[in-house]
């Protein structure tokens, strides 16, 4: 089979798949798509599961129900919404983005490929899965899930460079999506991977392009996408301070580095870590670049009480915005 026959048949095995299953996820109602609902949604489904995501969205929008809410929160409350989302910048750019479409549209989303691709933290893909939901236009995308999708479908990465693989991968998304029903090809190649074509453990058998997926012919599933060589992990040692009377904990609001704008615990020197008489159990937390290894102990309340400080009870604790591991030893110390 030549690569024009199959560029024709494989947009129709997959429309017909997903024709039988789609799935209702809520950024996918209305027609045609509200182009903010899709942002949200994509930003917050990367590195993250649709299981996880939806009832953060949900939350999300009933708070931020349009780019202009959005823009005009303070950014301690989007990042309250967002805790235990993890990836926190994502949040951070979501902010800043919504205040820039305010800035430069007058707070209507744009649809147009070039002002999409402008905004912060909104790549090519992303602009074109956008677009593509708000107007069905033909857009090739290129996420996580249709990267694994394609890669496996012509075994493409082996012996090759990053840039090579990612051109290649590109080329063959755009010669694989039809010049009619964009949107729905597009939701239906992102779900083949989501759902389907997953990361670990395939289900090859339910594939409706299996017959002529060279990884699945060879039994190499597995070996696509390429890995690549990942440098060690830096590891950094975290000894935190949890000052607290078992009602209250003190905590401040982080500033610079990772978990920026969230609260967390004061953090001590080993010399003062040392002093502790209750030493809390170790935490390992795996950033995206960073194995922190954190050592709380707890401390009582001292006398004179930081500017930057601020109390909080464990009902506070369940909804402020803190980052995942440290809210979950707060809720198992108070």
């Amino acid at each position: 089979m030549d690569r024009i026959q199959l560029g024709q048949e494989w947009p129709h095995k997959l429309l017909a798949w997903f024709d039988q299953n789609r799935r209702d996820l809520p950024w996918r109602e209305g027609r045609p798509r509200n182009p903010y609902y899709v942002w949200v949604s994509e930003i917050m489904l990367q590195q993250t599961q649709v299981k996880t995501v939806i009832p953060y969205f949900d939350r999300f929008i009933e708070r931020f129900p349009t780019v202009q809410d959005l823009a005009e929160a303070p950014e301690e409350e989007v990042m309250k919404l967002w805790a235990g989302l993890g990836y926190y910048s994502r949040a951070r750019n979501l902010h800043k983005c919504a205040k820039e479409v305010q800035c430069r549209f007058n707070g209507s989303f744009p649809i147009e490929l070039s002002d999409l691709e402008s905004l912060p933290g909104i790549g090519v893909s992303t602009a074109a899965a956008i677009r593509s939901a708000a107007t069905d236009e033909p857009c090739a995308i290129l996420d996580g899930n249709v990267k694994r999708v394609l890669a496996r479908h012509g075994m493409i990465g082996k012996g090759l460079t990053p840039r090579e693989t990612e051109n290649l991968l590109w080329a063959d998304a755009r010669s694989k999506t039809p010049l009619k029903e964009g949107r729905t090809y597009a939701q239906a190649v992102m779900d083949l991977g989501a759902t389907v074509c997953i990361r670990t453990k395939p289900l090859c058998a339910l594939c409706p392009v299996n017959q002529d997926c060279k990884a699945f012919q060879t039994d190499s599933q597995l070996e696509f996408p390429v890995k690549k060589v990942r440098a060690p992990v830096p590891e950094e040692i975290l000894n935190l301070a949890v000052y607290t009377d078992g009602n209250e904990v003190y905590l401040l609001r982080k500033s610079e580095r990772y978990w920026k704008g969230l609260w967390t615990l004061p953090q001590l020197r080993d010399e003062e870590a040392e002093q502790s008489e209750e030493v809390l159990p170790a935490i390992e937390h795996r950033l995206t670049h960073l194995l922190l290894r954190i050592y709380p102990v707890r401390l009582p309340i001292p006398a004179k009480i930081p500017a930057a400080w601020k109390a909080f009870t464990k009902e506070q604790i369940k909804t402020e915005a803190l980052p995942t591991p440290i809210r979950k030893l707060l809720l198992e110390v108070l």
